[in-house]
C-alpha cells in the first residue's frame, strides 16, 4: 500500500496545497506533483514555493510544470451557442510576455504581488529543478488533451454518459437517469450540444449553500469532460494513485471502472486512520493550510518518519490499515521473550562501550534505553511522540 501518488488536483479545493503535499509525502514513498498555474500561484502567495524546490532537490519529491491551462470555449451564435475544447498558455504581460518559461514565471510573481528580486529568484530556482510537459502536444496522448476530449464529444452515448456522471457529481446536481436528453451538432466554430438538464433548480441550490455556489453552467460541464481527459491520461502515464477533484474523480470512473479503485481504497484507509487513531485532532491537510504550522516545521517532521513510512508500504491492502496499526501495537518482538537480566546486561555493556566511566546503566536512562531495546520500534512511537504533537493546536503554545 501507498507506494506512489500523483497530486493534479486537491479533491475539494481544486490547487494542489502544501497541506495536500505534506499529506502525501507523509504516507506515500513516492509523491509526484503535476503544477498548473493555478497550483504554482497559490503555492507562490502561501510562501512555500521554496519549501516545495529544496524537497525536489533533495530527492524526496517529483513535480512537473504544465504551462497550459485547459478551458472550454463557448461561442454565442444566434439563439444557441457553440463549444469546443482548448488550451492555452498566460503570457506575462501585454507588454512584456516573456521569452522564456523563467520570464513568464518571473513576470507573472511580480504580478502577483512578489519583489522583482524575490520573483526572478524563485522563477529561476523553479525552472532549474522543475521540467516541464504540454498537454497539447504529444507529451501525454498522441494529438494532445483537447483532440481527445474532442473525440469524446463526438461519440453521443459517451457524451450523454459523462454529462450525467458530472451533473450527479457537483454540489447541488443531480442523477438524471435515463430521461437525461443529450443532442450534439458538429458546426464550424465547434459543437452545439442541447440538453433538458433543469439548471434554473440545480442553480437554486447551489445559490442556497453557505458559502453560495456559481451557477452551474453547460460549458462548466462539458469542461469537466476535458479535465477528467487529462486526468485520466496523466493517471496512465506516471502511474500509481492518482489524486484529483471529485467530480473528476466521478466522470473518470464512468470512463473506467478501476482506474482509481487503488487511490479511493488508500484515501478512505487514511481518512479511517485519521478518525480512529488520531481521534479529534486535524488533518495535516488543514493544520498546515490554515497557517497552525508551516510547511518548514512540516519538513522537520519528515526527516523523522522514514520508519512510518516504511511500515506503511510494507501494510497489505487486504486488511484494513486500522486494524495492522493495532497488530503492530499488540506483536511481540524477539526482545519481549528475551530474559530479562539479559537484555539489562546488553544494555549495560553498550552503555559501558560508549562511555566507560559510566559502567552498569542505571536508573530512569537505563529504564529508558531498556524499553525501547525490549519493545523495538513500533508506529505507535511516530504517531504519538511526533505526529500527535506536531497536530496538536495547543502545543506550540505550551
Amino acid at each position: 500500500m501507498f507506494e506512489s501518488i500523483v497530486l493534479r488536483n486537491s479533491q475539494d479545493t481544486g490547487n494542489v496545497t502544501l497541506g495536500a503535499i505534506a499529506e502525501a509525502l507523509l504516507f506515500y514513498q513516492n509523491t509526484r506533483v503535476v503544477i498548473g498555474n493555478g497550483t504554482l500561484q497559490s503555492l507562490a502567495r502561501a510562501g512555500g514555493l521554496s519549501d516545495v524546490v529544496a524537497l525536489i532537490k533533495e530527492g524526496r519529491l517529483q513535480a512537473v510544470h504544465c504551462e497550459e491551462t485547459l478551458g472550454t470555449l463557448a461561442n454565442p451564435h444566434g439563439a444557441s451557442t457553440a463549444y469546443d475544447f482548448t488550451a492555452f498558455k498566460l503570457i506575462g504581460h501585454e507588454n512584456d510576455r516573456g521569452k522564456t518559461r523563467a520570464d513568464r514565471l518571473e513576470i507573472s510573481f511580480r504580478n502577483k504581488g512578489l519583489s522583482a528580486r524575490d520573483a526572478k529568484s524563485q522563477a529561476k530556482a523553479f525552472v532549474d529543478v522543475v521540467p516541464s510537459k504540454s498537454l497539447t502536444k504529444n507529451d501525454y496522448v498522441e494529438g494532445g488533451i483537447p483532440d481527445a476530449a474532442r473525440a469524446d464529444a463526438q461519440d453521443d452515448e459517451m457524451l450523454k454518459g459523462l454529462l450525467r456522471a458530472g451533473l450527479a457529481a457537483v454540489p447541488g446536481g443531480y442523477d438524471a437517469g435515463d430521461s437525461l436528453q443529450v443532442d450534439r451538432v458538429r458546426g464550424d466554430l465547434g459543437f452545439f450540444v442541447f440538453t433538458n438538464i433543469d439548471f434554473d433548480d440545480v442553480n437554486k441550490r447551489r445559490a442556497s449553500m453557505t458559502p453560495a455556489l456559481e451557477p452551474l453552467t453547460l460549458a462548466y460541464l462539458l469542461n469537466l469532460i476535458l479535465e477528467s481527459r487529462a486526468d485520466m491520461h496523466l493517471a496512465a502515464f506516471y502511474g500509481g494513485d492518482f489524486a484529483t477533484t471529485t467530480a473528476h474523480s466521478a466522470l473518470i470512473r464512468w470512463r473506467q471502472a478501476h482506474l482509481l479503485e487503488r487511490s479511493g481504497l488508500n484515501r478512505q484507509a487514511r481518512e479511517e486512520f485519521s478518525e480512529l487513531v488520531l481521534k479529534g485532532y486535524p488533518s495535516i491537510r488543514d493544520v498546515i493550510d490554515s497557517g497552525e504550522r508551516s510547511f518548514s516545521e512540516f519538513r522537520k517532521l519528515l526527516d523523522k518518519a522514514q520508519k512510518f513510512k516504511t511500515w506503511l508500504a510494507k501494510a497489505t491492502p487486504d486488511q484494513q490499515l486500522v486494524s495492522q496499526y493495532i497488530d503492530a501495537l499488540k506483536a511481540d518482538t524477539w526482545a519481549d521473550k528475551a530474559p530479562a537480566k539479559v537484555l539489562r546486561y546488553l544494555v549495560s555493556l553498550g552503555a559501558g562501550v560508549f562511555d566507560p566511566t559510566q559502567g552498569v546503566a542505571s536508573g530512569a536512562a537505563d529504564a529508558f534505553i531498556l524499553d525501547k531495546f525490549m519493545k523495538g520500534w513500533r508506529p505507535n512511537h511516530f504517531v504519538d511522540d511526533r505526529l500527535k504533537p506536531f497536530l496538536d493546536e495547543d502545543h506550540g503554545r505550551r
